[in-house]
């Protein structure tokens, strides 16, 4: 494993805190498999259409849930920022809105 740090800006943290038990634990578990493998085989771009450097959105459909999520450098360092984490599908545009928070 390099040298990976995951970061959650804001409230994502309590909010994925406040997901019910198993739904926290499938989602807390992707994300720090991230640190082994950031960009994952179905992570998909983010958004679809004109997708942002560095901007993934990874679907769980076990689980039913979205994960958003940037990788990027900073000092030497890969630095994997988690602003969103959302039960449910949502519309292209609700998750452009989540994905630019």
């Amino acid at each position: 494993m390099s040298d990976r740090l995951v970061r959650f800006p804001g409230a994502s943290w309590q909010e994925i805190e406040a997901l019910p038990q198993p739904l926290r634990w499938a989602v807390q578990g992707t994300i720090f498999h991230l640190l082994d493998e950031p960009v994952p085989t179905l992570a998909d771009p983010f958004p679809s259409d004109d997708p942002l450097p560095g901007a993934y959105e990874l679907h769980l459909p076990g689980d039913n849930v979205t994960i958003w999520y940037t990788v990027s450098v900073h000092e030497g360092r890969e630095v994997i920022s988690v602003p969103a984490c959302e039960p449910g599908h949502l519309t292209s545009v609700e998750r452009t809105q989540r994905a630019t928070v």
